[in-house]
């Protein structure tokens, strides 16, 4: 019994130690524009009939995930969904998942946790049990990862049992949590995922597009995702690979979309024009005649 738990427990722990930290980084292909936020970059394209962003989400299980936004700039109203987007892996197409494809995985992970659970609470109480003989059962259980054999005895009255019995219901209440977050997860995918919907000019929609794992191809490789709005494609190229490795070259300056800080200085006041101050009073000419005679010079 010692041997089936270390089993168990072994397989946990080399699923965790094999497991790589995947991330998606952005890759220039054209005339895209990306801005980052708390490093997440979003990518964008623009024309004259639309406009198009993506965002690359945490990856579910592997899947590069992608946030995806698009705005109608066209005269007329246009339906978009998982349709309008394809994907490829190495020049090869490669499936957009719809919600219904997602919601079935999703309820298939959650009924192999379960099942998970169960074995482990299984085996947890088949070796605290103290019996020896007095009840034998024997079973095995078939996972994604190998079948496994098990055996377990009971005697009743025994501190064992009672003990059995508590780790039977602590895995219960297990599979209990488990089917609470799947139903959390399929309401969640029902509203997030992509799907079709009108969009009427001068407006917008979004949603989550998880495209399909490839086979027999490992990381890094690079997915390009394609939208496609109003007639015309909006490709994006991400390259999935482990953090810090395989990144693809920088963005060039162009890319970021920069803009020149706007001038908010006032120029200097200009002062008024001060005319010259003129009589109001009319000029009058005065006669010769009544002017004073010039003084006689002394000789």
């Amino acid at each position: 019994m010692k041997s089936v738990i270390g089993l168990v427990v072994g397989l946990a722990i080399a699923t965790q130690a094999t497991a790589t930290e995947l991330i998606l980084y952005p890759v220039q292909i054209g005339s895209e524009t990306v801005r980052y936020r708390t490093g997440i970059p979003t990518l964008n394209l623009e024309t004259a009939s639309g406009s198009v962003t993506v965002t690359p989400l945490p990856l579910d299980h592997n899947h590069a995930t992608f946030g995806v936004a698009v705005y109608n700039k066209a005269d007329n109203s246009v339906n978009f969904g998982v349709e309008n987007v394809t994907a490829t892996i190495a020049g090869k197409p490669i499936p957009v998942l719809s919600r219904e494809e997602l919601q079935r995985r999703a309820k298939n992970r959650a009924a192999w946790s379960m099942v998970g659970i169960a074995l482990l609470s299984g085996v947890a109480a088949a070796a605290v049990s103290t019996a020896h003989t007095t009840s034998q059962s024997y079973g095995n259980i078939r996972t994604p990862h190998g079948t496994y054999f098990w055996s377990s005895s009971y005697r009743d009255n025994s501190l064992g049992a009672v003990a059995a019995g508590a780790t039977v219901a602590a895995g219960t209440a297990g599979i209990v949590g488990v089917q609470n977050r799947l139903d959390y997860t399929l309401g969640t995918l029902a509203t997030d995922i992509l799907q079709t919907t009108t969009i009427d000019p001068d407006n917008s929609y979004g949603g989550i597009v998880v495209i399909e794992k490839p086979s027999g191809i490992a990381a890094p490789y690079d997915v390009t995702v394609s939208m496609h709005l109003n007639g015309v494609e909006y490709p994006f190229t991400f390259r999935l690979t482990e953090q810090g490795k395989n990144k693809p070259a920088p963005f060039t300056e162009a890319a970021f979309g920069n803009h020149p800080r706007l001038s908010h200085s006032t120029p200097a006041p200009v002062p008024p024009t001060i005319a010259p101050a003129t009589s109001s009073l009319p000029s009058q000419s005065v006669p010769a005649s009544s002017l004073p005679p010039p003084a006689a010079s002394s000789s």
